[in-house]
């Protein structure tokens, strides 16, 4: 009976898979990663992941969103803060600094999907928990310079001092139900209430991560622990399966011709090996993919592409999505320091002899571009003549010369440290699973072994290496050399990801025990000039000045190699015919994952009406 009853629930299960998409108005996405947790971890203090924030989209909806044109359109507001319609004020402070004050109405009709009211409680509950002291916020700098004033229920103005360019960038999404989590916050508040932020960070931390935690896991969602704003809310999280959402009847965006000609449910289902997602696309039980799926080469095979005519549409997304290897360069680590690794010459020999030329051509046919630093080319601020490192093996030895490495017996480098001979093995990290990154790891690997380094390599899910508890903690040394991964940046370029210390608030960016593991800077780089540049040029309302000053800070950077960059990614997407509106953009949503229009999407079989056509954010392979 067992044996019986598992095969038919394994029967029903593939049956709902085949029959997904337009036949019961549902929504199939395909991802190689899932989230550690949703929801309740609204400051991203738990998990960063791109998978996280892309699924979010359609559980919570911004006040002002940004669409696939990087345009502002009010969702939960009633309209965008503008100079024309009063609603934005730019005021001169001195010390060429700026103050911006951006009034927002939220809808009559917003609600959470419990039916109560979105209020201006809400979005004072959001800061109230963003500003509590010694919060682990990713990012310091905006929590320092941004503050809040309510006018009454529905009114509120946000405030920048001093005001960065990109501020009125959307998505703006500040709030968060207090009628939901204020309760358990009291609590928080409570028992952090005695406590120092410098002297007990470790217990703030766990406070503040214990809280978040109520209401993100899936247990604790699948208990009804969380309300949502969105055009859709959770239904049921199967872990290492399948995330399912339902509409959500609260949402107050009606799309043409009414919500019932448009997606009913969407359900995430999670492989994570990207090669047994590429067999569940072609099986197809898979209506789309999301923008952490199926790897760039996956997107072009043969048999995905031969399989295309008539079924779905493949496209590629150029966008500001950073393939690079952070590494670590805190020297209270002994690996460190053992290494090198914080003194530029490694990095700069490291990169010499790592093929990143031979590596695009052979797994991407060179339509993927090589990076020199960390900004996109498709972002205005790009710089395209900063210093480059060419694959070059004896430019590498020759700066690994000049530290005392020679090679060893086994032809792996060694050199004398205070008295002890060490051993030239680096450790390399990346999320297991993505056979692209394994790859990589490997390619890479043969090009280091012939200049007498030898790589260990240590993979973990995305879950894992993305948690604060590791990700962030290079500085206790739980990754100890180089780090593989993604940043996805957004127009609002600001430096952050490498500065020390923002100078405009005296934010430190570094993530340490010290400052609570604030901020993301994970490798621990430090460079008094880009720290100045990149503080100065936020204050740049120049479109010209402001690309003058982070020019220089790119040319540092490339010089330095805090990290070493890869290249940037376009992100594939496969799409089954007739699925309207799930479109993707470099910035659309604020980081160019699809879902920013969740209510719009839909099938064009059951009346919907479309509004966005990827063809003209992507290349397709037809």
């Amino acid at each position: 009976m067992r044996n019986l009853g598992k095969l038919a629930v394994l029967g029903i299960t593939a049956l709902g898979l085949a029959l997904a998409g337009p036949q019961d108005n549902s929504l199939v996405i395909g991802a190689s990663q899932e989230p550690r947790v949703l929801a309740g971890d609204f400051l991203s203090v738990i998990s960063n992941q791109a998978i996280k924030s892309e699924i979010e989209q359609y559980l919570f909806a911004p006040f002002i969103g940004f669409n696939a044109d990087s345009q502002n359109f009010p969702v939960l507001a009633t309209e965008v803060p503008t100079l024309e319609n009063g609603r934005l004020r730019v005021t001169d402070i001195g010390g060429g600094k700026k103050r911006l004050e951006m009034d927002i109405t939220i809808r009559p009709d917003a609600k959470w999907s419990d039916g109560r009211p979105i209020t201006t409680e809400d979005v004072a509950f959001y800061f109230e928990v963003g500003k509590a002291k010694g919060m682990p916020v990713l990012n310091p700098d905006f929590w320092e310079r941004v503050n809040v004033r309510i006018k009454d229920a529905r009114n509120f103005t946000l405030i920048f001092e001093p005001a960065y360019y990109y501020d009125t960038y959307g998505p703006i999404n500040t709030y968060a139900p207090k009628h939901i989590m204020g309760p358990e916050w009291e609590r928080v508040k409570a028992a952090a209430r005695g406590l120092d932020p410098q002297k007990d960070a470790e217990k703030l931390n766990e406070l503040y991560r214990n809280f978040f935690i109520k209401f993100s896991t899936p247990q604790a969602l699948n208990r009804g622990a969380m309300v949502y704003s969105g055009p859709f809310m959770l239904r049921r999280w199967v872990p290492g399966n399948s995330i399912e959402m339902v509409r959500n009847p609260n949402f107050p965006i009606k799309p043409e011709g009414g919500e019932s000609k448009y997606v009913q449910k969407v359900v995430y289902r999670f492989i994570q090996n990207t090669n047994s997602l590429l067999v569940a696309v072609i099986g197809g039980s898979i209506d789309a993919t999301s923008s952490v799926s199926l790897t760039f080469d996956q997107g072009r095979s043969p048999q995905l592409v031969r399989r295309a005519p008539g079924r779905f549409d493949i496209w590629f997304v150029p966008g500001a999505i950073w393939e690079h290897i952070d590494i670590n360069k805190f020297e209270n680590c002994q690996v460190v320091k053992d290494l090198g690794l914080n003194d530029k010459r490694t990095r700069q020999a490291i990169l010499h002899a790592l093929n990143r030329e031979g590596l695009v051509k052979a797994f991407f046919d060179g339509l993927q571009p090589v990076a020199h630093t960390w900004i996109a080319p498709v972002n205005p601020l790009f710089n395209p003549n900063v210093k480059k490192y060419e694959f070059d093996l004896k430019k590498a030895e020759a700066l690994l010369a000049e530290m005392g490495w020679r090679k060893g017996p086994d032809g792996i480098l060694q050199r004398t440290v205070n008295g002890r001979t060490v051993r030239f093995e680096i450790e390399y990290v990346t999320t297991a699973g993505n056979v692209i990154r394994e790859r990589t790891q490997q390619f890479f690997a043969e090009d280091l072994k012939k200049i007498g380094i030898a790589v260990k390599i240590n993979n973990a899910p995305s879950a894992v290496v993305f948690a604060d508890d590791y990700i962030q903690r290079a500085s206790e040394c739980k990754w100890t050399g180089m780090f593989e991964f993604a940043w996805i940046s957004s127009l609002a370029e600001d430096g952050s990801l490498f500065q020390y210390r923002n100078l405009n608030t005296g934010a430190i960016m570094v993530p340490t025990r010290e400052n609570n593991y604030q901020g993301q800077n994970i490798g621990g780089w430090r460079n008094d000039e880009f720290d100045r540049l990149t503080s100065q040029a936020v204050l740049e309302f120049d479109p010209e000045r402001r690309k003058q000053l982070f020019w220089r800070a790119q040319e540092i950077w490339a010089e330095e190699l805090p990290a070493l960059p890869l290249y940037f990614r376009a992100n594939p997407y496969v799409v089954r015919k007739g699925l309207v509106n799930y479109v993707a953009s470099a910035y659309a949503g604020g980081f160019g994952y699809p879902g920013w229009n969740a209510w719009e999407i839909g099938w064009e079989s059951r009346g919907a009406v479309k509004k966005w056509d990827q063809a003209k954010y992507a290349l397709s392979t037809r």
